[in-house]
């Protein structure tokens, strides 16, 4: 707002009759200084030549602070001034009381108009001889050279910060209480959640910036309970997997793939494709007992469905549980649009992560897939699979 001051106050002084230019020009060079001396104060660092400017405008700004001094005039220089005009005016009633019969009405208004510029000027005299410039804020402004010289710029005293956080950390918190009688704790929760939010999101602008474009970047995870898992030890209901939708034209072609061969040749993308394979084949590796090799014609010709979303239960910011779509529609357009694919939080080992991230990174969907799995004693166990972007901390 400073930088249009300047610019307001000569534009409102302009015109006019030239009487009152030299005061009005004087009101413009009083105001320069002051905004010359804030700008001044304003810098982050400092030198002989700032300082040495700081306290040529300062000497500017006393020079031609009078011209403000009717503004100045408290309760007791108005009161006094008051009670001058209650006299003045008891004067001139007594003096044209007396020469009535005398004066004629021409030389009646010439009185009556000199008396009133006489009294105006009198008020005047006396508001700007009880008037003056003694407050803290304008004393100080003489210490800001020596106080910058000793222990360097200004800014670190600024109280905007502070204002602002008053509006935050207090004003915020309160409108969102339900202004009970316990509404303190409410509101040092609810700037905790601010807190924790703002961090999180530091910490994923953080893990975003470091994103490898490799084949490390994408791995195939038990989907399932584990995928947006709490904190907490209690148990949660099953996810639940959605089909994908059906088209006008007849079945979506994700739901016509039936083995393991069909979605590879499917996945268009190259990274994605060597990740879904060298993936599968090491959760098989891992769940197999006798740590069997697994022939690439047995991999091709696994049984596989194809999932475009998958229901689970997650914890609220109140502790509630609350059901969560999370999508992933492969080659299928969401809504007439562009696929979807969803981020979740993945939860990962200890010390591979932030800690202000609960041991959770977020990782986006991109296959939800079931294959079918034959054991070493003939029977079949089904596993949900997800294919996932990762973020590397």
């Amino acid at each position: 707002m400073s930088r249009y001051l300047l610019g307001v106050v000569t534009q409102s002084l302009r015109g006019g009759s030239p009487a009152p230019h030299p005061i009005f020009n004087r009101a413009i060079d009083c105001t320069r200084a002051l905004l010359e001396f804030y700008i001044y104060a304003r810098y982050k660092s400092h030198n002989d030549a700032t300082l040495s400017y700081m306290e040529d405008a300062l000497h500017r700004f006393h020079t031609f602070k009078d011209v403000f001094l009717l503004g100045r005039a408290g309760k007791k220089a108005k009161a006094k001034a008051n009670a001058l005009r209650t006299e003045l005016m008891k004067k001139r009633k007594v003096d044209e009381e007396s020469n009535a019969e005398t004066w004629t009405p021409s030389k009646m208004r010439r009185e009556m108009n000199t008396w009133r510029d006489d009294i105006s000027h009198k008020i005047d005299v006396s508001k700007e001889l009880d008037a003056d410039f003694n407050c803290p804020e304008i004393h100080l402004m003489s210490h800001w050279v020596e106080q910058i010289r000793r222990y360097g710029a200004l800014q670190k005293y600024s109280a905007e910060r502070h204002e602002q956080a008053h509006k935050t950390n207090l004003k915020d918190g309160l409108n969102a209480s339900n202004h009970n009688l316990n509404y303190l704790p409410q509101i040092l929760t609810f700037q905790r959640r601010i807190l924790c939010f703002e961090i999180r999101n530091l910490n994923l602008q953080a893990l975003a910036q470091r994103r490898k474009n490799s084949i490390a970047a994408c791995k195939v995870l038990p989907s399932g309970a584990d995928l947006a898992a709490p904190l907490g030890s209690q148990s949660y209901a099953k996810p639940e997997f959605m089909w994908p939708q059906n088209r006008h034209d007849g079945k979506h072609p994700d739901a016509m793939i039936k083995d393991f061969r069909a979605l590879l040749d499917n996945t268009q993308d190259a990274m994605h494709r060597v990740a879904i394979y060298s993936g599968t084949w090491e959760f098989i590796k891992h769940k197999s007992r006798n740590k069997t090799y697994i022939s690439d014609d047995q991999l091709h010709a696994m049984q596989l469905c194809i999932y475009h979303g998958i229901k689970v239960q997650v914890e609220s910011l109140d502790g509630e549980r609350i059901s969560q779509m999370c999508r992933c529609t492969g080659s299928q357009s969401w809504r007439g649009g562009d696929r979807r694919e969803d981020w979740v939080w993945v939860k990962q080992r200890p010390g591979r992560c932030y800690g202000a991230l609960n041991r959770r990174l977020p990782w986006q969907l991109q296959r939800l897939f079931k294959i079918k799995l034959l054991n070493d004693d003939g029977a079949f166990f089904e596993y949900w699979l997800a294919l996932a972007l990762t973020t590397i901390p």
